[in-house]
């Protein structure tokens, strides 16, 4: 697995996985564990009306005030909308709390003020990112793989993945499991970066491995991205969504089979919804975005390892009406049928999927979406199921029956270069 890349020669490089900043590791702030310090600053500000510390307390010299977090949200700092401070946040390395003098140990990212994870220089962060168009799948996609990865492929590779913060616990089951698991319905569509703090707040997870004589941790942010925000490149510019799309580790990219007009037009299913945006133009949206904030030339690839995954594949193993509809679904020889071996890398499994998928795609995608994936450095074709069936209406009287939804995740950490 690759190393956290150092920064300079006395501190370590952070990337933030909520604003997707740069951080230098040692020039963070801090947020003191008393819990009457942010009171006692903003009184002690108020009372004598300093100007520096003013710019810190609300109107009514009530309330500590976090202008960081504020603008993080949207909000104006100096409204009545700011974000209340409810620890005293240290802006300098002194390691001190300014009010109480005590030891202070909670780092926070200075641009945004969320927490950063002990052990950060390190473990290292690695942000992955699920991207694809609206209906595509991408919710279901990461709650399933979630359980997944939570309750199975950690146990086969003997790790353990856990929730980063209580946030995610509480986040992941009110907003992911308890619905789809339990009550076995569909999820809601994402809704928008500019309209729903919560599509702000990535998932962050811990997974730590035992194979080696030196355990590995690695912490990952999964985000939620919908699929409206995709559509140009001003729209995710104007969201910031190209900072943490360009600072990913890995990009899993979903295509929907059903909303591809050649295999749209072929397949006989139910519920079959119409005809999608050009993959094509969405994923060139998304290169030029890399391009651009990387300064890569035209000829240059993208060092960004891409998962490209065929989503809602458990409706093309249906037995064929027709010789059109044969055309677009997988037959009994597909290597799709074929298992990957349990507790290693099988890696010839997954390049004899990658062969069969990309030819798969060109067919049904054309040329041109081919060219456009093989201008990443690193990529793989996928094929995957998050559901394992076609819902009726929003219920899943059947519940959940993944399928291979591990395999995109477990291949971006097992390239050679890690």
């Amino acid at each position: 697995m690759r190393k956290q890349k150092e920064s300079n020669a006395s501190g370590k490089e952070y990337i933030c996985p909520y604003c997707f900043a740069r951080v230098d590791l040692t020039k963070v702030h801090y947020m003191c564990s008393g819990q009457t310090c942010a009171k006692t600053f903003a009184s002690t500000a108020a009372s004598t009306r300093n100007a520096e510390q003013m710019r810190y307390v609300s109107r009514d010299g009530q309330n500590e005030i976090d202008p960081e977090k504020s603008l993080f949200y949207g909000k104006d700092p100096n409204g009545p909308d700011a974000v209340i401070a409810r620890q005293h946040i240290i802006r300098n390395a002194s390691g001190l709390c300014d009010v109480c003098r005590r030891p202070v140990y909670t780092r926070v990212c200075p641009i945004c003020h969320n927490t950063i994870p002990p052990g950060a220089e390190d473990e290292g962060n690695r942000i992955f990112v699920i991207l694809g168009p609206k209906g595509v799948g991408k919710s279901h996609y990461i709650a399933v793989l979630i359980n997944q990865l939570k309750n199975y492929v950690s146990k086969e590779f003997n790790g353990v993945l856990n929730a980063a913060t209580d946030s995610t616990t509480l986040k992941y089951r009110d907003m992911y499991y308890r619905r789809l698991f339990e009550e076995k319905r569909k999820l809601p569509p994402t809704r928008s970066f500019d309209v729903s703090d919560e599509s702000r707040e990535p998932l962050i997870y811990y997974l730590r491995l035992f194979d080696s004589e030196e355990p590995k941790v690695f912490t990952f942010a999964f985000f939620d991205t919908a699929g409206e925000d995709l559509t140009s490149t001003d729209r995710m510019m104007a969201l910031s969504l190209n900072s943490f799309i360009s600072n990913a580790a890995g990009i899993v990219y979903l295509v929907d089979p059903l909303q591809v007009r050649y295999i749209n037009q072929r397949i006989h299913v139910d519920n079959k919804p119409p005809v999608g945006p050009d993959e094509s133009d969405m994923l060139n949206n998304i290169c030029q975005i890399i391009r651009t904030n990387r300064k890569l030339k035209a000829k240059e690839k993208i060092d960004i390892p891409i998962a490209v995954c065929l989503t809602k594949s458990d409706v093309l193993f249906k037995a064929p009406e027709n010789e059109e509809e044969d055309k677009v679904l997988f037959g009994p020889c597909s290597t799709l049928h074929i298992p990957r071996e349990h507790g290693r890398f099988d890696r010839e499994n997954f390049d004899q999927i990658d062969a069969e998928l990309e030819e798969y795609l060109r067919r049904c995608l054309g040329d041109n979406f081919i060219q456009l994936v093989n201008g990443f450095r690193d990529h793989c074709f996928f094929a995957v199921s998050a559901l394992g069936c076609n819902p009726t209406g929003n219920s899943l009287p059947r519940g959940v029956s993944p399928m291979r939804v591990e395999d995109p995740f477990i291949w971006l950490l097992n390239r050679e270069d890690q």
